[in-house]
C-alpha cells in the first residue's frame, strides 16, 4: 500500500512539473523548445490619439510589423488608435503604472510642467528648424528623456506629425496682428505651453478635451481650435470648420514612450529590438511629415471646401517674435529658466 501511494504521488508531481514547463515562463516565446510547444508571444499595447487616416497610424502599423518580424514572433505590438484606450493624459498615467505598455502621445504636463516642452510655441517655425531642434540627440529630447525616466518611463523619440495651426468656423478679427483681441473662443489643451500663448496672441482659450473637440465646435462652445495639423483637421473636424490658418504655432511633436515595467518583461535582446524599432520610426517621421502636410492642406480644400490660409514667412516671424518675447518669460516659472535658457541656446544652432 505504501509503495502504491508513493508511485501515485510521484506521478502527480511529474505531471505538475510537465504542465509548468509547457506554460513557457518569461521573456520571449515564438520558437518551440526541444520536444515542447511554442510559447505565446508577449503582446505590448501601444496607444495613440491618432485617427485611422493619419501619418502616425501608418508609422505605428509599420512599427508593429517590424517588431513581429525582427523578434521572429516573440513580441507583438497591438495598436490602439483614435484614443481607444483613453486620452493622452490617462494613457500616460497608465504607462507610468505599466498597465498600458507604450504610447505615441502628447506627454501631459500634469506631473511636471517641463514634460510639455515639446509644445513650446514657436520653438521651431519650419520643418527645417524641427529637424535640428527635435533630433534624437537634441537638447530637448535629452531633457525629456531625463524627465520621463523619473516616472519609470523610457522616452524613445519625437514623432513629427507636422505643424499645428488654428481652424475656425468664422474668421477671427485682426488674425495677422499678434496681441490684439481676435474676438473668438479657441479650444486649447490645458497645457501651459498652449494656453498662455493663446491668451497673449489675443484669443480666448477654453480647455476642452481632445475627444470632445468636434462636438464643442458644432455646439458653439468654441469658435475653433488650436491643436491640429492639416492632417488632423481633415480627419477630425474637416466637416465642421471653414478656415484653416497655417501659422506654424506649435510643432505637432508627439512622443514615443514605453513603460520600463513592460521592457523588463522582455528578453534583453528583444527589448533592444523593440526600442530600436520605435527610434527608427521616430526618425522616419521627419522625412514624411512635410509631404504629408502639403497633401492634407490640399485635401481640406478639395474634399471639405475649407479655405486654407497660409501665413507668409514675415507673418510667421511676427507671431514668433511676439511669442518669444512675451510668452516665453511667463513659461519660466513652471518650465524653469534653466530649461528655457537651454532651448534659447539651441536656437543659436539655426543661425
Amino acid at each position: 500500500m505504501k509503495k502504491r501511494k508513493f508511485l501515485a504521488i510521484t506521478l502527480v508531481l511529474t505531471l505538475a512539473v510537465t504542465a509548468f514547463t509547457g506554460c513557457g515562463g518569461g521573456g520571449g516565446g515564438g520558437d518551440a523548445e526541444e520536444g515542447g510547444e511554442a510559447t505565446e508571444p508577449i503582446v505590448l499595447r501601444l496607444a495613440s490619439d491618432a485617427p485611422l487616416e493619419h501619418i502616425a497610424t501608418g508609422l505605428n502599423n509599420e512599427l508593429a510589423e517590424m517588431v513581429k518580424e525582427r523578434t521572429e514572433g516573440r513580441v507583438e505590438i497591438q495598436y490602439f488608435p483614435a484614443s481607444q484606450l483613453g486620452g493622452y493624459e490617462t494613457v500616460y498615467e497608465e504607462i507610468v503604472r505599466g498597465t498600458i505598455d507604450a504610447g505615441q502621445i502628447t506627454i501631459p504636463d500634469a506631473l511636471d510642467a517641463r514634460l510639455g516642452a515639446a509644445y513650446i510655441p514657436y520653438y521651431a517655425k519650419s520643418f527645417e528648424d524641427a529637424k535640428v531642434l527635435f533630433a534624437p540627440d537634441s537638447y530637448l529630447c535629452t531633457e525629456l528623456g531625463k524627465l520621463t525616466a523619473e516616472n519609470d518611463v523610457r522616452f524613445l523619440g519625437i514623432v513629427l506629425e507636422g505643424f499645428i495651426g488654428q481652424a475656425f468656423v468664422e474668421e477671427p478679427t485682426d488674425m495677422f496682428t499678434p496681441g490684439v483681441n481676435k474676438g473668438v473662443k479657441t479650444r486649447s489643451p490645458a497645457m501651459i505651453t498652449f494656453r498662455v500663448a493663446q491668451e497673449d496672441l489675443g484669443f480666448n482659450p477654453i480647455t476642452v478635451p481632445y475627444s470632445e473637440v468636434p462636438t464643442a465646435i458644432q455646439t458653439k462652445v468654441v469658435d475653433g481650435w488650436v491643436g491640429g495639423t492639416p492632417n488632423i483637421n481633415y480627419a477630425w473636424v474637416g466637416e465642421v470648420i471653414n478656415y484653416m490658418y497655417v501659422n506654424y504655432i506649435h510643432a505637432e511633436a508627439t512622443s514615443y514612450v514605453i513603460s520600463e515595467k513592460s521592457l523588463a518583461k522582455l528578453d534583453p535582446a528583444d527589448a533592444d529590438i523593440v526600442v530600436e524599432a520605435f527610434q527608427e520610426q521616430s526618425v522616419r517621421s521627419f522625412t514624411l511629415a512635410q509631404e504629408n502636410e502639403e497633401n492634407y492642406k490640399q485635401k481640406l480644400a478639395d474634399d471639405y471646401g475649407v479655405e486654407v490660409i497660409e501665413f507668409t514667412p514675415e507673418q510667421v516671424d511676427a507671431y514668433a517674435d511676439f511669442v518669444r518675447e512675451t510668452t516665453w518669460p511667463k513659461l519660466e516659472d513652471q518650465l524653469t529658466k534653466e530649461l528655457m535658457d537651454g532651448l534659447r541656446s539651441e536656437l543659436e544652432k539655426l543661425e
